[in-house]
């Protein structure tokens, strides 16, 4: 993965823990993984569902629930 610039999140708004939630995805990603602009603003809006509350699936789960 490219250099991540390094940025301070402080705070605990929804927003915030969102984003930190989202970084914490994005470092722990397979080495050598480049995101793009979709998946990071698809990924950030799942985070701050989450953050709020809500159930997010994911269309691959799903898939291999119903082949199991």
């Amino acid at each position: 993965m490219s250099e991540q610039p390094k940025i301070d999140i402080e705070g605990e708004s929804e927003p915030v823990v969102a984003l930190a939630l989202l970084r914490i995805i994005m470092e722990n990603s397979k080495e050598g993984v480049e995101h793009d602009r979709d998946w990071i603003l698809s990924t950030y809006a799942d985070c701050l569902a989450v953050v709020g509350g809500a159930e997010v699936s994911y269309e691959d789960e799903e898939d291999e629930e119903d082949e199991g």
